[in-house]
């Protein structure tokens, strides 16, 4: 689907309806053309996390020893 960038900003729902159900919305501007499209969503924070958070060792044990440990309020 075609578009001009008033009109996708004055039906931008049905644009993005579109765009949850696979379509590619492309919007013509002066200056060239652009595409819309829905990405898939992670539906948790670990889905959303694997593959950038890592864990060394043992993560239940505290980090730091008793005496380095000095909160100031």
């Amino acid at each position: 689907m075609t578009t001009n960038v008033r009109t996708f900003l004055r039906e931008f729902p049905v644009f993005k309806a579109k765009a949850r159900q696979g379509g590619t919305v492309r919007i013509r501007d002066k200056e060239g053309e652009f595409l819309f499209s829905a990405a898939g969503a992670r539906n948790t924070l670990l889905g959303a996390a694997r593959g950038k958070i890592a864990f060394h060792g043992d993560i239940a044990a505290p980090t730091l020893k008793g005496d380095s440990w000095k909160p100031s309020l």
